[in-house]
Formats: structure tokens, C-alpha cells, sequence
């Protein structure tokens, strides 16, 4: 049986974690521009461009695979990218360190996809604003069902990239780790990762928003990691890292 066959049998098995009233839009909306102070755009000179989040003054949180060599800029408070307001802020990475690395390693930076997590130290702190804050980590983890947002300056169509100047938000929901095996993507669902989207398709993170936040109830719960291609098609939620799963670490470190 094709997946596609298979969604309205899997909608009436999941009645509570599916919403009837959600937009099917890829990238959903333009964010608020004072809604997301902690977000960030993560770049590098070897041509890599990932989204990030803000901890404190001196640290962010992204991707593993967001890693690339050379350079890497961290632009703050930033809403339009071809037009700045006069309170972003600019800062380069001086430490990366991906789990299980700590600030006792050697400077040798071993990222992996398979533990997607990624903290970067920025050259000096930044300031806060209405504009730029930091996000809270979660306390615990984000259940089943739970309502989330991502963001993120990724493509707003599914196949032929179309990468907008502004962040689109998303509403999307966490479901059983068993939905993104389901999808049978390359790598197996771990207790480390979220499965979260629309069992419906139509919304989605996608190419470009790695690294990006996934907020729910205010805190961080999910680094966008891994998807299908299309980007949002039915029965294909995506794989983010799991918060939580890196608390004491994360903590370790940027405390």
C-alpha cells in the first residue's frame, strides 16, 4: 500500500495529535518581527547557511551538519536580510563544539548527524534588545501532541526552492518517533530525536531551515535535523534533535 493510501487510516488512529484548522502553506507565515529575538542566521565562507538560536550572550545552539569550514558569522536581530533596522548585530564564531565534545577537548571539531547538535561561541557578547534575547531550555520534554512553532529563512515551496528575505513560522506538532521510521529515512529514529509535522503534508521545515528552532511553550525543544524531499508531503514528518536529550551537556558548557 502506497502512504498516500494510507493517511486517512493513520489520521482516525491519531485523532488527538491531528488539528483541523491548520494552514497547509510550506514555510507557513511571516514571523513577527519582535517574535523571535532569539533567532539567528549561521553562515560560513565555505557557502553553508543554517538558522541558530540564542542561549545567553555569548553562545548559540544549531545543527551539527551546520558545521563547514572557514568562517563562521552569526548575525543577530536580524528580520529582512536585504535591509537592515539599525539593531542587528554581528559576531563570529570563535569555539565550535559538537556533542559529546566538551570546552576541555582539543580544538578538533567532530560534528556528526547522528548526535545533530552544535554550540558555537561567539567572538564577544551580545547586547540584549527587544530584538535579541536568548531562549529558555525545556525543563522536560515536549509530550506527544504537543502544539510547536519552527522558523527559519528556508525554502517556501516544496521542490522548486523558493527562499524568502523574511523568516516564515510554522505550526507543526510532535509525534511517536515510530511516524518518522515510518518515513524510512537513512538513518534510525533514536531516543535523541523528535518526530515533528503534519501527518497531512503541508507544512513543513525545509531546505534552509537547518538548525533552526523548534519553540514550544516558550522553550526550546528541537533542532531542525532531518526531512524528506519533497519538503511537507503526507505521512513524512521530519526528524529534529531532541533538546532535552543534551540538557546537562548544553548546560555544562555555556554556564
Amino acid at each position: 500500500m502506497e502512504p498516500t493510501q494510507l493517511l486517512p487510516v493513520l489520521l482516525l488512529l491519531l485523532p488527538t495529535f491531528v488539528s483541523a484548522n491548520r494552514k497547509r502553506i510550506i514555510g507557513g507565515q511571516e514571523c513577527s518581527e519582535t517574535d523571535h529575538p532569539w533567532l539567528a542566521i549561521l553562515t560560513s565562507s565555505s557557502g553553508s547557511f543554517c538558522s541558530a538560536a540564542l542561549l545567553n550572550h555569548e553562545w548559540v545552539i544549531s545543527a551539527a551538519h551546520c558545521y563547514g569550514s572557514g568562517k563562521l558569522e552569526i548575525r543577530l536581530g536580524m528580520h529582512n536580510y536585504t535591509a537592515q533596522r539599525g539593531h542587528e548585530q554581528l559576531r563570529t564564531g570563535v569555539r565550535v563544539i559538537c556533542y559529546p565534545e566538551t570546552n576541555n577537548s582539543n580544538t578538533n571539531v567532530n560534528c556528526s548527524v547522528i548526535k545533530d547538535i552544535m554550540l558555537v561561541k561567539l567572538n564577544r557578547p551580545v547586547d540584549y534588545s527587544e530584538y535579541i534575547a536568548p531562549i529558555d531550555l525545556p525543563n522536560t520534554p515536549a509530550p506527544l501532541g504537543t502544539d510547536c512553532t519552527v522558523m527559519g529563512w528556508g525554502s517556501i515551496t516544496p521542490a522548486n526552492m523558493t527562499f524568502p528575505v523574511v523568516p516564515h513560522c510554522v505550526d507543526i506538532q510532535v509525534y511517536n518517533n515510530s511516524m518518522c521510521d515510518y518515513a524510512n529515512y537513512w538513518l534510525p529514529v533514536t531516543d535523541s530525536m523528535l518526530c515533528v509535522g503534519v501527518l497531512q503534508g503541508g507544512q513543513d521545515s525545509c531546505k534552509g531551515d537547518s538548525g533552526g528552532p523548534l519553540v514550544c511553550g516558550g522553550e526550546l525543544q528541537g533542532i531542525v535535523s532531518l526531512g524528506g524531499f519533497p519538503c511537507a508531503q503526507p505521512l513524512e514528518p521530519a526528524i529534529y534533535t531532541k533538546v532535552h536529550s543534551y540538557l546537562d551537556w548544553i548546560q555544562s558548557i555555556v554556564q
